[in-house]
Parts: C-alpha cells; sequence; structure tokens
C-alpha cells in the first residue's frame, strides 16, 4: 500500500472517531436538556468547560509528548511511554477532580440545591476516568491503530447511551446521574483499553515523565490553555459589548459549519503523528504534508461555505436554527473566511509539534490567539456582531502567515545544516 493512502486510512480514522465521539457527547445534551431543563443544562455547560480545561492539561503533560516523541518509535519503546502517559493522565485526573469536588462543595453551601454544584460534584468524581480513557485516543493514534481508538470511543458511548436509557425507563434522572453515567462509562472503557492494547498504566513513572518532558509538558500545557480560553474571551467580549443576542448569531453562524469543526477535530487528532512520521521521511515529506491538511480543510470549509450559503436561505436555515437564522445569516460568510483561514494554521502546527519546537507552537498560539481577541474586541465594539466575526476572520488569515513563517524557520533550523539527499531527507 502506498504511503499516501496508508495517510488517507489513518486520517479517515480520526474522523470517524470524532463522529462518534461528537455523537456521544450531543445525545447526553439531548438527555439533560429533554428531561432536566435549561437550569440543567447550563449546569452541564458549566461541567463541560472544567472537563474541557482538564483534558487540555492532561493531553499537554501526557499524550502530546508521546505523539511527538514516540509515534515513529519502535513498539517497546511506545509501550513504555503509553504506560508513563497512562500514569500522568490518571494523576491529573486526579488531582483535578479533587479541586472541581470543592468547588462543587462551596457552590452548594453558597446556593443550597445549586444544580452547578451537584454537577461539579459529580464530574470530579469521574474525572480520573474520563482523563484515563483519552488517554488511549492519542496511543492509539500515535500507534497508526486509529481502528482502536474509534472502537474504544463507540463502546463508551453504546454503554453511555444504554446506562441512561435504562435510567430513563427506571425514572433516574438529575444531573449527578448523568455525569456519573458519561464518566462511569468513560471508566469502563479506559478498562477496555487496557485490554485492546495489553498495557497497564503505571502510575509510579509519572514524575519522571513529567521531567523527561517537561520542555514540551509546559510548553503545550500554555498553548492548549491559551486556545481553549480564546474563544471563551471571544464570546464574553461579543456578549458584553453586543449584547447577548450578538453572541446568539455568531454562535448560530458558526453552528452551521460544525460538520467542518468536527472534521478539524477529527484531522486535527492523527495531524500531529502523521507529521511526526513524516519528518522520518525528510522535509519534503513534512512540508507536503502540512500543505496537503491545511490546503485540504481550507477547501473543505470554502465548499461547505459556498453549499450554506446557497441552500440555507432556501427554509434549512430557519429549520435548523429557527429565529436565530435571521441574525445569524449576515455573519455566515465571514464564519466561513475565518474557518477557511483557520484550517490553515492546522499542517504548521502539527510540523511545528513534530519537529519538537513547542517553543514556537507556544510563541504562534500566544501572538494569534491574543491577536484574535484583540481584532474581534475591536470589531464589536465599532460594528457589533459582524464586525467581531470579520475581525476574527482577519486575524485568522494573518494568523497563518505567522504560523508558516515560524515553520519555514524551524524547517531551516532543523535541516539546514544537515546534508540532504535528492528527496529531502538527510543523507
Amino acid at each position: 500500500m502506498s504511503v499516501r493512502k496508508q495517510v488517507l486510512g489513518r486520517l479517515s480514522w480520526g474522523i470517524a472517531d470524532q463522529a462518534v465521539s461528537s455523537l456521544g457527547n450531543f445525545l447526553l445534551g439531548v438527555f439533560v436538556a429533554r428531561l432536566m431543563g435549561a437550569a440543567s443544562l447550563g449546569a452541564l455547560g458549566l461541567a463541560f468547560v472544567a472537563y474541557a480545561i482538564a483534558l487540555n492539561c492532561s493531553r499537554a503533560l501526557s499524550t502530546d509528548a508521546v505523539m511527538v516523541r514516540f509515534s515513529a518509535a519502535g513498539k517497546d519503546s511506545w509501550r513504555q511511554a503509553v504506560a508513563a502517559a497512562g500514569g500522568v493522565a490518571l494523576f491529573v485526573g486526579v488531582l483535578s477532580g479533587l479541586i472541581c469536588v470543592g468547588l462543587g462543595v462551596v457552590l452548594k453551601q453558597i446556593t443550597p440545591g445549586s444544580e452547578a454544584g451537584a454537577a461539579f460534584i459529580a464530574l470530579g468524581i469521574v474525572l480520573p476516568g474520563l482523563m484515563f480513557q483519552d488517554s488511549w485516543r492519542s496511543a492509539f493514534f500515535a500507534a497508526g491503530q486509529g481502528a482502536k481508538t474509534f472502537v474504544n470511543d463507540a463502546v463508551w458511548s453504546v454503554l453511555m447511551v444504554g446506562v441512561l436509557a435504562v435510567g430513563y425507563a427506571a425514572d433516574v434522572r438529575g444531573i449527578t446521574f448523568a455525569l456519573l453515567v458519561f464518566g462511569g462509562t468513560a471508566w469502563v472503557a479506559g478498562l477496555f483499553g487496557i485490554w485492546q492494547a495489553r498495557i497497564l498504566p503505571r502510575p509510579g513513572l509519572a514524575l519522571g515523565w513529567l521531567r523527561k518532558h517537561r520542555d514540551l509538558g509546559m510548553r503545550f500545557l500554555v498553548e492548549n490553555v491559551v486556545l481553549g480560553a480564546s474563544g471563551q474571551i471571544r464570546a464574553l467580549v461579543v456578549a458584553t459589548t453586543g449584547g447577548l443576542a450578538a453572541a446568539g448569531a455568531i454562535r448560530g453562524a458558526e453552528m452551521v459549519i460544525g460538520p467542518v469543526a468536527a472534521l478539524l477535530m477529527g484531522v486535527g487528532q492523527v495531524a500531529v503523528p502523521e507529521a511526526a512520521r513524516a519528518l522520518t521521511r525528510g522535509r519534503r515529506a513534512l512540508l507536503r504534508l502540512g500543505a496537503a491538511l491545511s490546503g485540504g480543510l481550507a477547501v473543505v470549509a470554502l465548499a461547505w461555505g459556498v453549499t450554506v450559503m446557497i441552500t440555507f436561505p432556501l427554509g434549512i436555515g430557519r429549520l435548523v436554527l429557527g429565529d436565530v437564522w435571521a441574525d445569524a445569516r449576515g455573519l455566515v460568510l465571514g464564519i466561513v473566511v475565518s474557518c477557511a483561514a483557520g484550517c490553515t494554521h492546522v499542517g504548521p502546527s502539527a510540523a511545528l509539534r513534530a519537529l519538537g519546537r513547542a517553543d514556537l507552537t507556544m510563541q504562534c498560539q500566544i501572538v494569534v490567539t491574543t491577536l484574535f481577541v484583540a481584532m474581534a474586541a475591536v470589531g464589536a465594539v465599532f460594528w457589533g456582531a459582524q464586525g467581531a466575526v470579520w475581525g476574527t476572520a482577519i486575524a485568522s488569515i494573518v494568523g497563518g502567515g505567522i504560523w508558516w513563517s515560524r515553520l519555514q524557520k524551524a524547517q531551516h533550523e532543523h535541516f539546514g545544516s544537515a546534508h540532504l539527499s535528492p528527496e529531502g531527507a538527510p543523507a
């Protein structure tokens, strides 16, 4: 099988896995919204923000290094790395779980009967399992075994939906039940991952792993936190300057390009391991992969955007978004341009990580995110939702240039002093 077909096959498993994972989260949200109401859905949203923060921390300190440094390593090295990284994921899960439980207890004392307090306590109990289950996703993708990731997430989703259905039939409801099921079934999927890989996590190796990979871990931690915070800050700025209606209109426009966002996350899961493997084939292979990832995703985003702008005004937009479509419609073009430009960041980001240049990825993320928030804020102050959207689009376009310029610098430093073969690989 050609290298190109192998890469496409692994990318396909990443997209398929993201689809089943997103579906599971969507069904959990539907269960809470339909059976428990707006207050519980809001509490679930707060819990998911905390979950996303913990997940970003866990990946930065544990499995991101597995994808960067062990995607092209031998099987024994990969197994040792996975065992140590799994131990770090459990450690992060326990620590973040204790923080969430403490926060939940405080919230319940301040506001007795608080849905948010109950949600944080339940989330804290199950966070170790959620972090552990997620560690298998990166481990399997690093080994080029995306099918195992897909099966693991599918098992989790099926178990979660099944237990929620049994709870509904038995009239067992509440945000605590929903989150315990969400995390409890993740524990089961995590244990299933042990069987799939025949590897036990080793928490005793956690501190050694953190010391050995601290050059990547702390920088990736900063990068992941900054990236996760940027969208929240922009939403807050828009809501403050333009009102909740403006923020809602932007969110509605973003929802119609949801399939592209899901594709982006699916490809993003396997982009770094693929870049690490391309690096072993030389400079040209790494550059071709980065260009293919960025260009391919950008083309898909533009194609989907054109489809939306042609078909949604015919009635689909109102069917999907209801009255929000009237305000969101005028923002779609800016959102599409922003999304397509954002896709151009994927290739150089993955390539820089494969090169081990966490210093440059952290710098890029901080600069681009600052630009993103600043231009969205200026646009929102002067031109409302439309200004925020186009400010974001311009920042994404400029950000693409920043990412690619940093990749050129890193490639020159990595390959420049080496004698290159005709194919671009070190001789």
